[in-house]
């Protein structure tokens, strides 16, 4: 067995080999290193004034997913499509306190608070593309302009995950 930890949000993993994604956060298995190569103090960067505006409305997206998953992971008739946005609710919670992290802020008080849904799954699955559609751009305009490398890297990263989940809204269709 051997330890592995996510550069993006610092979790440790334990396996016999690393996952192709971070169990946590969902980033790529790049980013899944040795714990000693882990460097101390990795998310203690400074922020300019846009890097900051850009990590509160990272933190604000996140949260409303998070929420919005937790509404759907709430429904008793699909458990197979409820168990796979419970899931996500839970990387999307990740996402959101690696950026608190970042902004050096305390995690929303709600984020774990299921949030309001359209009612059906079609529309959910809907709104859940539009909501990672958005996330996946928005998190590459971010990185684009970030003059900080670790705040590039985490939006680079958290981006390729959002547009895996895209996949996932597509795969979960045939769910209902």
């Amino acid at each position: 067995m051997k330890m592995y930890r996510c550069r993006i949000c610092g979790e440790t993993y334990l396996g016999y080999e690393a996952p192709a994604n971070c169990p946590f956060c969902g980033a790529h298995e790049e980013f899944m290193i040795m714990p000693e190569e882990y460097p101390a103090g990795l998310n203690d960067v400074p922020v300019t004034e846009m890097e900051r505006v850009d990590l509160e409305s990272s933190i604000e997206l996140e949260r409303a997913n998070t929420r919005f998953y937790l509404g759907m992971a709430e429904r008793k008739d699909n458990d197979t499509l409820r168990s796979a946005y419970k899931r996500l609710a839970k990387v999307e919670a990740e996402h959101c306190s690696v950026f608190c992290k970042l902004a050096k802020v305390s995690k929303p008080a709600d984020l774990m608070t299921p949030g309001e849904t359209a009612g059906s799954w079609a529309s959910d699955i809907e709104e859940s593309r539009t909501r990672e559609n958005r996330a996946t751009a928005l998190y590459a305009e971010f990185a684009a302009r970030a003059t900080n490398h670790r705040l590039k890297e985490v939006w680079e990263a958290v981006s390729a995950v959002e547009a895996d989940h895209i996949v996932l809204d597509d795969l979960a269709k045939g769910y209902i």
